[in-house]
């Protein structure tokens, strides 16, 4: 029997490619440091800090910042990241809106921009429109240059293909190689995530407290369900990068049948799409439904509380899969707050053993802005650190 070998060696130029990467990322969250310090965080010997360095200060990727004070009264020449020429272009796709900001190496946003779509028009029609935003966003740039795009989709998406298997009430983007016909338009890399994937990386990338390891689950809650899986800074994609569909999870075989064909699944009852159809709310904005369970309107509060109770459930069987240390419920079911995490908890707790229940912490996203869009430049950004030589050394900054 002849057994293939795949490559198992490591070239220099790889050694180096990974040092480069691992340096960057170290500046990228202690924003002003010295050579010193990134000595003793990466375990590289001086001699290899100072060459990345002064070749990632020949590329002008690195600024020195002057004199800071170290440990001990010890002063030393302060470096920092010069990632404002860097631009990234990030989109979030929904089922009612498009959302196209730009942001630089650092997640700082540049601008934002929005519109609303109709699942009654056409894909076609709201990637017309998607794509007129991008240009628009790119033409607004006036520093440096537009380095790549990512954009977060709903799922499930075969990422490794670049396109979606299903969009849930929004028909018609199956037919769409969205990340090649945006690559072919615009000239740049473009990367595409599921957007729960792309929320779990933002979280890990930029939460605080910095999570540097374990497991992390990020459950995208809107108007479908899925999750993201960190494990150690990594999202967990699959085989084919459809891995945390946990909306399209079978929670009552006799259940209503789903869009994919299945029965039952978990989105049907505790989407936000689910919750506005149980208040026969279907065609209203959720805002009404917020501002009702602020005023604690008794209907509106049973039944956030039935959907949360779907959800805490359907989570029980990815805590018993993953063994996450947190799990962070982001996206517009967010905005039900408390009740919702209080009633997802003991959830968990009632049905899971409790040796494994008290060591998840659940928690709302923290973030104030839309922590799914800010994931798809943050796909985009891991990328391009992945291979910064590729990126980064020759761009005309």
């Amino acid at each position: 029997m002849i057994v293939s070998k795949s490559k198992q060696g490591t070239n220099l130029e790889d050694v180096q490619e990974m040092n480069r990467s691992l340096v960057i990322r170290l500046m990228r969250k202690r924003q002003v440091c010295s050579r010193a310090e990134l000595t003793q965080a990466s375990g590289l010997n001086q001699s290899t800090i100072t060459n990345i360095i002064n070749e990632l200060i020949s590329w002008g990727l690195v600024v020195e910042t002057g004199i800071i004070d170290g440990k001990k009264g010890r002063r030393s020449i302060g470096i920092k990241l010069n990632s404002e020429p860097y631009k990234i272009i990030g989109i979030r796709l929904a089922r009612k809106f498009i959302s196209v900001a730009m942001y630089d190496l650092e997640g700082n946003e540049y601008s934002l921009k929005q519109i609303t779509i109709n699942t009654l028009d056409s894909s076609v029609t709201a990637f017309e429109n998607m794509k007129k935003l991008i240009a628009e966003t790119i033409e607004m740039n006036t520093t440096g240059q537009v380095m790549a795009i990512g954009i977060a989709t709903p799922g499930p998406l075969f990422r490794n293909e670049g396109r979606i298997a299903l969009m849930t009430f929004f028909p018609g983007w199956e037919k769409i190689n969205i990340q090649e016909d945006l690559a072919n338009t615009f000239g740049i890399p473009v990367y595409i995530e599921h957007d729960a994937k792309a929320g779990a990386m933002a979280h890990w990338w930029f939460d605080e407290p910095h999570q540097d390891h374990g497991v992390m689950i990020y459950v995208a809650a809107g108007q479908g369900v899925g999750a993201g899986i960190v494990v150690d800074g990594k999202v967990f994609q699959g085989s084919l990068g459809i891995a945390g569909e946990i909306g399209h999870m079978s929670i009552d075989y006799n259940g209503p049948k789903c869009e994919c064909g299945h029965q039952g699944c978990l989105e049907l009852y505790c989407s936000t799409s689910a919750l506005l159809k149980s208040l026969n709310k279907e065609h209203t904005s959720l805002r009404s439904v917020w501002k009702d369970l602020k005023d604690k309107d008794a209907t509106t509060e049973e039944a956030v509380r039935k959907a949360a109770w779907f959800l805490g459930f359907g989570l029980v069987n990815i805590v018993n899969i993953y063994n996450p240390d947190r799990i962070i419920i982001g996206d517009e079911f967010s905005a039900a707050g408390d009740l919702l995490i209080d009633t997802i908890s003991k959830t968990i707790k009632e049905n899971v053993l409790p040796d494994i229940s008290n060591r998840v912490k659940v928690e709302l996203s923290s973030f104030e802005q839309d922590d799914i869009l800010i994931g798809s430049a943050t796909i985009a950004i891991d990328s391009i650190l992945n291979q910064p030589s590729s990126y980064l050394a020759f761009s005309k900054i």
